[in-house]
This record gives structure tokens, C-alpha cells and sequence, in this order.
């Protein structure tokens, strides 16, 4: 949301009507006038130099005072602006135009309490002044007073109903206040006022977008983007209105169109990544997230992103790189070791996968899955103890898993504990009847028993489960009689 500002300066012309009255000296008038001319062909440093001639021929003149700290804001030397303003209030309390300028001035100094307090002054002596509760509204926003500057705004907007600024920042007021439906009415005026504004149009599609209105969104921002194809925020908004459409091509190119004005921008560069990553496109992610993390290379959503496209490219080295950065950035993180550990062992590392596993679980206890890649890991090492351990701990937060009762009962089976490895195979039958993994183990445990029709009808469950299930076929090969 964009927050805009118009003129909240005297008009110059009202002044020079007074200084023909205030000015007395003659010598005062005449640096005055020079002054006022050099101002409007824009020579401030010398229109300046004229006014403070006028002052040293008459010192006492708030309309000069008041001039000399206007030329300062316009030159943006907002604190030097303080003193002679601070002096025009003084000689004449009840000077408005001179309060709405200290108001001004203190303002963009950062001395917003003053600046609060010169702008009320403002509202005192002129009740009637747009300005002056515009000017208001806009110090109540500095600091959060979101309820005071939409009562400011309000007052404002009864006096010049046909201003578009002061519509529009009503309607941030009314945004920050989260009254977004108050604030697209006070946007759609500002529009309709000054349909020409791309911001008043880019404040209306963050408010639609507030109230999940993603089609007015979309045709808000699209007028936005239209009026100023150079604007970041807009393009940034309507990629997100797309994105929440739907429209990930279209989303896709809007983020684009943000990298191309701001090349170096980690949300352009993190949200492109993102949608090549849903799109099944892993080289352009990947390269989108390399930008990001040019400009933020800790980000640890970006790094967990990036990890993950080069794991699904078939690019494990980089994976690994990538996972081993992160876990060095956030050791916390369960995620980055349980990642890390997966491209080690696809990577085939299995020693290192289970190092990484280990430190995962020492982050999250309650991983049931890293628990039962590491008991298979030291199941295949046939270390039976730790795979049991392992096995066991992982059925705490998921008892009915197939996968680990599955696993206890091969380590059954290798300690010869066929009559007990036999029950795991049957639970992981229940708690899975598809499991096909458990009907064969099931079948070589029964059939070391010696039932063998039992054991011929698991393996051909396991055959029908899974067609291509080899270990099984070649089981079940043993007892058909040859041809």
C-alpha cells in the first residue's frame, strides 16, 4: 500500500497578497518581491538570499520568516526550515499557513509529537482547511493512530469531497485499521476521481486482495501496471493475484516484469523460483533461487528450496552442498539434517545419511520416518540391536507403521526367531494389507516353517499387489512345477 502525497505546502500565491500589506519598508518590499519572482523560475538558493535581505531590512515580519523556512522544505533542509517557521508562530500566533508548515517541517525531521501538535494548532486556527486535516491525517498514520487519521481524513474529505488524495490515504487509514471493505469504497472514489493515478489503482487491488477478491484484484492491478508498467510493487501484487487464480504462467511472467526493474530482488527472485518449482521446471528454479540468495545467501527458506530442486534434478552433489550450507546456518533445524541425510544416501553415502539422520533426531525426537530410515540403515549393516532400537522407538509415534513392524520382524528372522518374526509380518499385514514387502517376508518365514501352501499363497498376494515385485516371482518360481 502506498500512502500519497500531494501538496501540504502554502500556496505561494496567498502569500504575496499578504507580503504587499506586511511588508512595510520599502526595502524589505522590494527584496520581497525579487524573491517571490526568483522562486517561481525555481532559483530557491538565490530567492533565498533575497529573503533573508528582506528580513535583516524588516525583522520582525512573520510572512518573511514564514517564506524563508518554505524555501527551506522545498530545498529539503527540513531541520534548518525549524528555526525561522519556529520564529513566524512566534511574532504571530494565530498564523496558520506558518503552523502548517512548521507542522511540515518537524515532520520530516522526525519530531512527529511537535509536528502533531503544530498541525492541530493548524486545525484550531483553520477548522475549515482540508489541508490542514489532511496534514493531520497524515502524522496520525507516521504513528499508528490509524483511528485518528481516519477521523482526520473524514473531516477532510467533507470539506473537498473531490480530492483523490485525500480518498485514497482515508483508505489506507482505513486498511491498517483491517477495514478493508471501508477502504476499497474510499479507493474506488480516489480512482474515479483521478482514474489516471496508477497508485490510487495499486492500493486498490492490495485492498481486493485483503478481502480475497482476486478477479477485482486482478483488473485493479492490471489498470495499475497499465498507468506505470515501471512499477515493482504492482507487478508484484498481480503476480500474487495470479498466483492465488490460479494463473501460474501469467503469475510467472508478472515476476519477471519485477526482476527485469529490480534484478537484484530476493520476493521477485524467491517467488519465480517457487512457481518453476510447482511447474516441474527444476533448472529455472533452481537458477531463480540462486538470485535470491545473491542478495539474502542465509535465507534458510531459500537454501531448504534450493536443495530440494537440485535433490529432484538428480543433482546430488549440489544437494548435499546445499543442505550441509544450511545445516551450518541453522544446526537447529531438523529439517536441514533430515534432507541432508536423504541426499547422502541417494547420493550413496549411506555411513553419512545416518549421521545426518542421527543429528535430526537429536533436534526431533518424534521423526518416526528418519527413525526407521536409520534402523534400516543399520539393519543392512546387520547391526540387529541399534535396528531394533530404532524400529521400536519409531512405533511410539506411529504404531501401526507397516514399514517398521515389517522391520522387526526381519530382525527376527535373522535371529532365527521365526515364530516371532512371523507376528511382526502379520501385524504389518494388518496395520498395511497392501504392503507387499510383508507378504513375501511373511511367505520365506512360513515356508522356513514348513507351510508351504501358506507360504506360496502370501507370495502370490505379494505378487498381486506389486506385478513386478522380482524377489517374489523368483519365490514363487521355486514351487511351480517345470513345463
Amino acid at each position: 500500500m502506498r500512502i500519497c502525497v500531494r501538496r501540504t505546502l502554502l500556496l505561494l500565491t496567498s502569500l504575496l497578497c499578504i507580503a504587499v500589506v506586511c511588508a512595510a519598508a520599502q526595502d524589505a518590499a522590494e527584496h520581497f518581491h525579487k524573491a517571490v519572482a526568483l522562486h517561481r523560475e525555481g532559483k530557491l538558493d538565490a530567492a533565498l538570499e533575497e529573503f533573508e535581505r528582506a528580513r535583516a531590512a524588516s525583522p520582525n515580519d512573520p510572512l518573511i520568516y514564514n517564506w524563508i523556512g518554505f524555501i527551506r522544505l522545498r530545498q529539503g533542509k527540513y531541520a534548518e526550515a525549524i528555526e525561522p517557521l519556529e520564529q513566524a508562530v512566534r511574532l504571530r500566533d494565530n498564523y496558520g499557513e506558518a503552523h502548517m508548515n512548521l507542522g511540515n517541517a518537524y515532520l520530516n525531521a522526525g519530531r512527529v509529537q511537535e509536528a502533531i501538535a503544530a498541525f492541530r494548532k493548524t486545525v484550531s486556527l483553520q477548522p475549515d482547511s482540508a489541508n490542514a486535516h489532511y496534514n493531520l491525517g497524515r502524522v496520525y498514520i507516521r504513528v499508528n493512530r490509524f483511528s485518528d487519521a481516519i477521523a482526520a481524513f473524514r473531516r477532510a474529505a467533507q470539506i473537498n469531497p473531490r480530492d483523490a488524495y485525500i480518498q485514497n490515504n482515508l483508505g489506507y487509514a482505513l486498511q491498517q485499521s483491517r477495514r478493508p471493505q471501508e477502504a476499497v469504497a474510499a479507493y474506488l472514489r480516489a480512482t474515479q476521481l483521478m482514474p489516471g493515478n496508477a497508485d490510487f489503482w495499486l492500493n486498490l487491488g492490495l485492498a481486493y486482495l485483503d478481502l480475497r477478491q482476486y478477479p477485482q484484484a486482478r483488473d485493479a492491478l492490471r489498470k495499475a501496471v497499465n498507468l506505470d508498467s515501471r512499477s515493482y510493487d504492482a507487478r508484484m501484487a498481480l503476480a500474487e493475484t495470479y498466483q492465488q487464480l490460479k494463473q501460474e504462467k501469467e503469475a510467472i511472467a508478472q515476476y519477471e516484469r519485477a526482476l527485469a526493474i529490480s534484478p537484484k530482488d530476493f520476493a521477485a527472485a524467491y517467488g519465480l523460483g517457487t512457481l518453476y518449482a510447482r511447474s516441474g521446471n527444476p533448472s529455472r528454479a533452481i537458477a531463480s533461487f540462486r538470485l535470491a540468495l545473491e542478495t539474502r545467501p542465509d535465507n534458510v527458506e531459500t537454501l531448504h528450496a534450493l536443495g530440494l530442486q537440485y535433490f529432484q534434478a538428480g543433482q546430488m552433489e549440489e544437494a548435499v552442498q546445499t543442505f550441509r550450507q544450511l545445516a551450518e546456518i541453522a544446526p537447529g533445524d531438523a529439517v536441514a539434517w533430515v534432507n541432508l541425510g536423504t541426499a547422502y544416501s541417494r547420493k550413496g553415502d549411506p555411513d553419512s545419511a545416518a549421521r545426518a539422520w542421527t543429528t535430526a533426531l537429536e533436534r526431533d525426537p518424534a521423526r518416526a520416518d528418519v527413525r526407521r530410515w536409520l534402523a534400516a540403515y543399520y539393519l543392512s549393516k546387520n547391526d540387529l540391536d541399534r535396528a531394533e532400537k530404532e524400529y521400536t522407538r519409531s512405533l511410539q509415534n506411529a504404531p501401526e507403521n507397516a514399514e517398521a513392524l515389517n522391520g522387526l520382524g526381519l530382525i527376527f528372522d535373522r535371529r532365527n526367531n521365526v515364530d516371532e518374526a512371523i507376528k511382526f509380518y502379520q501385524r504389518a499385514i494388518k496395520a498395511n494389507p497392501r504392503y507387499a514387502f510383508a507378504h513375501n517376508n511373511l511367505g520365506v518365514a512360513l515356508e522356513k516353517k514348513g507351510f508351504t501352501d501358506l507360504a506360496v499363497a502370501s507370495y502370490r498376494r505379494a505378487l498381486a499387489i506389486n506385478p513386478n515385485y522380482a524377489d517374489a516371482r523368483k519365490n514363487l518360481e521355486r514351487f511351480q512345477k517345470p513345463r
